[in-house]
């Protein structure tokens, strides 16, 4: 009940007042002892707490492949290319065939067309893409505490008070993520690059995958190729090491801001000092 009060009041003043006067008054009618410096420091103690969990998570075996809210699938553009193509429908000779049999592997001898399956491949190309994922967020630690350790927090008042369970982590995503891309995004290409797919690195079997996929597009059916035939153009590989940093930075900030909740309601997730001192508040 106290909690809701608090969470009222927040929500009341900040149509009423400019930032630095709602923090005051904020203060005033909590009735809180705690100081500017020591919410900071707890705001910044649960990310690091968050961070430190949610990079061991992610960075363990199937971190990210095992779990469905963070796992990396195929390149937007890629991926959406491939359920279209899966949802068409030709004819081959006297014989309609559909996508999906076509991606799955097809062969008709008597017209000398045989189509390799891509499923295999691109479930094979997934886990490695994951694997990379999960190789480099074990070393993202470093990387989220510094950005924690330099950001400047504003209105520790209302990111503590306001009711957004994440606010925090929102804040943190909102001010850092640039830095965080760019720092990051090099161990997530030296994983691309590492991490084996058979005896491929992931970047050159995704290439691979995307010229084995064309070749498919491209095949002669006899009335034409699969792809005009289906009204699909051929694909070119985007920046796999851009778009694994960009998808493997959500989970990291999505499971920070499941610690963040944490922290927030359980009293048993608050684990050091000035989070039991800080967070206590909200109870």
């Amino acid at each position: 009940m106290i909690k809701i009060a608090r969470i009222a009041v927040i929500a009341a003043l900040s149509f009423s007042f400019a930032s630095c006067e709602t923090a005051d008054t904020v203060k005033d009618l909590l009735n809180t002892s705690l100081t500017d410096e020591e919410i900071v420091e707890g705001l910044k103690s649960a990310l690091a707490v968050g961070t430190d969990t949610s990079t061991e998570q992610l960075g363990a075996e199937d971190g990210y492949y095992a779990d469905l809210a963070v796992k990396l699938l195929l390149p937007t553009e890629v991926q959406n290319s491939i359920e279209t193509f899966k949802s068409k429908e030709i004819n081959i000779g006297p014989v309609k065939v559909t996508g999906q049999n076509l991606y799955d592997g097809y062969s008709n001898p008597i017209l000398g067309i045989n189509i390799p399956g891509l499923k295999s491949k691109e479930d094979e190309l997934i886990k490695g893409i994951n694997r990379a994922a999960e190789s480099a967020a074990s070393t993202a630690g470093p990387i989220f505490i510094e950005a924690i350790t330099d950001i400047t927090i504003e209105d520790g008042y209302n990111i503590l008070f306001g009711g957004d369970e994440t606010a925090a982590t929102t804040y943190l995503k909102t001010k850092t993520q640039a830095t965080l891309f760019n720092n990051f995004e090099p161990k997530i290409d030296a994983a691309l690059q590492s991490v084996k797919v058979g005896n491929s690195s992931v970047v050159d079997e995704y290439e691979d995958f995307i010229a084995q996929y064309n070749a498919v597009l491209n095949t002669n059916v006899g009335v034409g190729t699969v792809g005009s035939l289906m009204g699909i153009n051929a694909i070119a590989t985007t920046d796999l090491s851009a778009y694994s940093t960009e998808k493997g930075l959500d989970g990291l900030f999505l499971k920070i801001s499941e610690e963040e909740a944490d922290i927030r309601n359980n009293p048993l997730a608050r684990v050091n000092a000035i989070l039991q001192k800080v967070f206590g508040q909200l109870d």
